[in-house]
């Protein structure tokens, strides 16, 4: 790292570009690498739809006993879907799994980033030869893995939703919209698209802290 005075003083008198400027090279960048940003947004999306059809599949069988009619309860019993004695484990079990679901998603998302990320070392040297300034750099990155997170997060709860919904039909017929009611739905929604932007953004910045604290030096000779 630089401490020279002058460089300092050069850092000071270079004005930081404004936000609305930020996001319009975040978008050409992700244009610029299209397939790059599917890539990470696949990621996104796998993560997200494991997550979704976790926690959406565990309402339906939570939801059982509250709003599933009588006749649904003695046949899922009969075929052994559901057993009231276990079904206090089985929530403890479930809830092991979406935490479980919590932690690939989180793993996933960094792995996705983190490749974003470290392959443009020498393009964020580049940026730093002719000024750039840590603080544009980590919001470049932020806000191309916010775009990312968005689009991710969203296919994602369509298609884990989805599944679950589909699975949910076979097993539970015509009461599966019954058995999630549109309030625990779309708090079940809010919930996951928080998480994915919330993951999505943590995953980033440690790679985008990364990168930004390198030398331009040492950010041109990374070879990733």
């Amino acid at each position: 790292m630089n401490h020279d005075p002058q460089h300092r003083a050069n850092e000071e008198e270079i004005q930081p570009l404004s936000l609305h400027k930020i996001v319009r090279i975040a978008v050409r960048g992700i244009k610029v690498r299209i397939w790059r940003s599917v890539l990470v947004v696949s990621g996104i999306v796998l993560a997200m739809a494991f997550l979704s059809y976790i926690l959406c599949s565990d309402a339906f069988a939570r939801n059982v006993l509250e709003y599933g009619s009588r006749d649904l309860i003695r046949h899922l019993t009969a075929e052994g879907i559901i057993n009231l004695e276990t079904i206090a484990d089985q929530r403890v079990q479930t809830y092991w799994v979406a935490g479980l679901a919590l932690l690939i998603s989180l793993a996933g998302i960094m792995n996705a980033m983190l490749m974003s990320v470290t392959e443009r070392f020498r393009e964020i040297g580049t940026m730093k030869c002719l000024g750039a300034l840590t603080g544009f750099i980590m919001k470049l990155f932020l806000i191309e893995s916010l775009f990312a997170g968005v689009l991710g997060t969203t296919l994602g709860l369509i298609i884990g939703f989805g599944l679950a919904y589909v699975e949910g039909y076979f097993t539970y017929g015509g009461e599966v919209t019954a058995l999630f009611p549109p309030l625990h739905l779309l708090l079940s929604i809010l919930f996951c698209f928080i998480t994915g932007i919330l993951l999505t953004l943590l995953g980033a910045v440690y790679p985008a802290r990364l990168a930004a604290k390198m030398s331009p030096v040492m950010a041109l000779r990374s070879e990733m």
